[in-house]
């Protein structure tokens, strides 16, 4: 499963143009856009924070003293490179004065103490409830930009190559050089503000290919992962220790009576390698891998097989690369046989110093190193941050190898799917069960006694408590924000799009667990993406051990319709 989330260098400087170096500032493409909200001493605080069209985080400043925080907001959202995306925020002021409404770029070290520059385009920024001047930046001009204040940056005119949301000239910022303008409001009055934003080109930038035809052999193969289940817990588990869930033939048996079409199998095969150079796979490991893949294969099921959970790798990828690539040319030559339903998935959920700019590379060389023996076999590639979607932006596949198939992994929302999860952290909003999807509940969630809550935490809680569903934390809104970002890249270049992993866990009530994975699976259906759930029974059960049937629900949940 997947580990605690926690909010080669100079090869991928070399090959990756979206993350390169100029002088002493590092270039990236950026991934999202930020904004901060911030009253002056008259209005002293802002309140009901939220976002209330697309796809964002509303937060306060954790940075800044308590008694202080009250009076700000930060906002993060998701931009791209292939058109605008727009996003709405509503709060309400406590008193008449004046809100400060600074553009940026995200906040992401490079290395210690050093921001990449990530430039995002602003157009069409609009106010209900306040007066903003010029939000479409056709008076302004460089860093004279009536209305607005410069601290490096800029209006420009558009261009061939990325035109305007509206009119012919849009903002242009990055973390460490904004502008800022400010809003009169009314106590007690709400705002709202329309933002339209994407990523700006970095110079450099190398567009992926985009392919046009849709029966690739890629393409074929997402035909066939279209209903899968994790077979978590297990292979992956180091030796020695005891908590794996141990698969048998009657687990493949199950799965294919129940309706799926596939196994995603994690494995941890970097525990039993050898020393270098050879770095030797123990033939225990295949054994307990070939036992499983070909009682799968058996049963006309296929069978994806990852690396899982390689630490060593995400941790220091230059040093790893060479044991990564080894166990890769050794797992392809051992299957080199198999038929074309079983996969190969690079790495599970690259993440830490492995980023998608480091692992472009390394990829790339281990997609090379495979082809060699298995010239036609599927190959699943993930960008990093835990495969997130995100990130899909700045993964790079090679371009003239047709059969890649792109992963990426959702749990939003992650308040109600790891509710109860100890290995999330040991904070006490990780605590916290109760939730309900989808929101808000029926009577008002309370925080649990003897938990010390963050105040971003309570007011999350609130917001679950008070909202209407299409705009509540916990609901259906945030599949349809995942589901769109992934179509959109897969639409855009042409490369399907396989969910590899989303789910809940059983610390959640039944039904609410049935409708969480009744709504993403209609929705992932619609949007024609496959898909493959954690956990077969692992802690996300789809099937309960103990009754040797499905958990309630979720066999109507996943095949029934709605």
């Amino acid at each position: 499963m997947i580990p605690p989330r926690r909010p080669l260098a100079a090869l991928a400087f070399l090959l990756i143009p979206t993350a390169f170096a100029l002088a002493d500032e590092p270039v990236k493409l950026a991934g999202s856009a930020r904004f901060d909200l911030t009253a002056d001493a008259k209005t002293g605080a802002i309140d009901d924070g939220r976002i209330t069209v697309g796809d964002g985080s509303i937060d306060r400043p954790n940075w800044l003293p308590a008694d202080r925080q009250t009076g700000s907001y930060t906002i993060n959202f998701p931009v791209s490179r292939i058109g605008w995306r727009g996003l709405s925020v509503r709060f309400t002021p406590r008193a008449t004065g004046t809100v400060a409404v600074t553009l940026m770029g995200p906040w992401e070290q490079a290395s210690p103490g050093v921001l990449y520059r990530q430039e995002v385009l602003w157009d069409d920024i609009k106010a209900d409830g306040a007066k903003l001047v010029d939000g479409g930046f056709e008076q302004g001009k460089g860093a004279e930009v009536p209305g607005w204040e410069s601290r490096g940056g800029t209006v420009v005119v558009q261009t061939a190559e990325v035109a305007a949301a509206s009119g012919d000239r849009y903002a242009r910022t990055w973390h460490n050089e904004t502008l800022s303008s400010k809003l009169d409001v009314t106590a007690g009055t709400p705002v709202t503000l329309h933002f339209k934003a994407r990523a700006a080109l970095p110079k450099g930038f190398r567009e992926p290919k985009r392919i046009l035809s849709h029966d690739t052999p890629a393409h074929r193969a997402a035909k066939r992962l279209r209903h899968g289940a994790n077979f978590g817990n297990d292979l992956e588990v180091p030796p020695g220790q005891t908590w794996a869930v141990n698969y048998n033939a009657d687990d493949i048996r199950h799965v294919r009576a129940e309706g799926f079409d596939h196994i995603r199998l994690p494995v941890g095969w970097h525990h039993y390698a050898g020393p270098a150079p050879e770095y030797t796979l123990s033939p225990t490991i295949f054994q307990r891998t070939d036992r499983l893949i070909d009682a799968a294969l058996a049963e006309k099921l296929g069978v994806m097989v990852n690396i899982h959970h390689f630490d060593d790798f995400t941790t220091d990828p230059a040093k790893n690369t060479a044991k990564f690539l080894a166990i890769w040319r050794q797992i392809a030559a051992h299957y080199a046989n198999r038929p074309e339903t079983l996969a190969f998935e690079l790495l599970n959920e690259s993440k830490d110093a492995a980023t998608t700019e480091v692992i472009n590379p390394i990829f790339a060389e281990a997609i090379r190193a495979i082809r060699k023996t298995n010239p036609d076999r599927t190959i699943v590639v993930g960008p990093g941050k835990w495969n997130s979607i995100a990130e899909l932006s700045q993964l790079r596949v090679p371009d003239d190898d047709m059969n890649i198939l792109v992963t990426v992994h959702c749990y939003d929302p992650f308040l109600f799917t790891h509710q109860g999860a100890s290995w999330t952290g040991d904070s006490d909003d990780r605590k916290q069960t109760g939730f309900v999807f989808p929101g808000p509940p029926k009577s008002p969630l309370k925080p649990a006694p003897g938990l010390a809550l963050s105040a971003g935490f309570l007011a999350t809680i609130k917001a679950y408590n008070t909202l209407p569903t299409e705009s509540n934390p916990i609901s259906p809104r945030v599949m349809d924000q995942a589901v769109a970002r992934i179509k959109e890249w897969s639409d855009y270049y042409g490369r399907p799009v396989y969910l590899g992993e989303f789910g809940a866990y059983t610390a959640a009530d039944p039904t609410s667990r049935a409708n969480y994975y009744r709504e993403f699976r209609t929705r992932l259906e619609a949007a024609d993406i496959g898909w493959a759930l954690w956990d077969w029974r692992a802690g996300f059960n789809y099937w309960n051990p103990k009754t040797n049937t499905p958990e309630p629900g979720m066999h109507e949940a996943l095949f029934g319709g709605r």
